[in-house]
């Protein structure tokens, strides 16, 4: 057991002084505030640095849409990218460690006026326009019934409130705490857009690059967020 313990401390010292004698490099989306807006920054990257930081990585960040972030990190530009979520879609593309950056609960969003009221993506009525981002995963559900609906996607989360206040679409799919961040951005109330059922509660993660060779780097994120967890209770 001791030269097993040994053994596991050697590894991770010299994986994390490999890492950290450059700095890696990971790709942020520059449209999901309060997690990550036009700049990058955010709560996501507050976290991701943090962790990083305890296990001694430096990290350099390149901020691009969600879609851009998605083909660095499939294609090895960048060792990953960060706020996916991990579903049957992406784990098929990414690599993705144990642990979460955060939970987002998303929903239904209408314009006040709309009587649709839907509890999940399997009662959204076949043809309906729905309004969404370029790029993001709304969950499995979603996923499977995607195929039935009118997709409006675009690329930042001002249009979505007026794709919905102008009645362009039926309805939308927004994380919570963006909506309620983006309507104050606009000048508006909560109470300007009506909220629904949850359409689902994410984990959202840091999609890493399967080609490469990235699981230490991987195991590395993981026990920093475990130590910046610990840290907080």
């Amino acid at each position: 057991m001791y030269y097993r313990k040994l053994l596991f401390f050697m590894t991770f010292f010299s994986v994390s002084t490999c890492f950290s004698s450059e700095s890696i490099k990971l790709a942020v989306e520059n449209s999901w505030p309060p997690y990550s807006d036009i700049n990058g920054n955010g709560i996501s990257k507050d976290i991701i640095q943090k962790a990083f930081a305890s296990v001694n990585i430096n990290v350099e960040f390149i901020v691009v849409p969600y879609k851009r972030a998605l083909f660095l990190a499939e294609v090895g530009e960048v060792v990953g990218a960060f706020n996916v979520t991990k579903q049957e879609s992406t784990t098929k593309v990414f690599s993705f460690g144990e642990e979460a950056i955060l939970q987002a609960e998303a929903s239904f969003y209408y314009e006040n006026s709309n009587k649709l009221n839907v509890k999940s993506a399997n009662e959204i009525p076949t043809g309906a326009s729905i309004a969404l981002i370029i790029g993001y995963e709304y969950g499995n559900d979603y996923e499977k019934n995607k195929h039935r609906f009118n997709e409006i996607r675009v690329s930042n989360q001002k249009q979505i409130i007026q794709l919905i206040r102008n009645k362009r679409v039926d309805l939308a799919i927004m994380f919570d705490e963006v909506a309620k961040y983006t309507l104050r951005e606009m000048g508006l109330e909560r109470n300007d857009i009506k909220q629904g059922g949850i359409n689902h509660k994410s984990d959202i993660y840091v999609a890493f690059n399967k080609n490469q060779e990235t699981t230490p780097l991987i195991k590395l994120l993981d026990q920093g967020l475990r130590n910046i967890k610990a840290a907080e209770k």
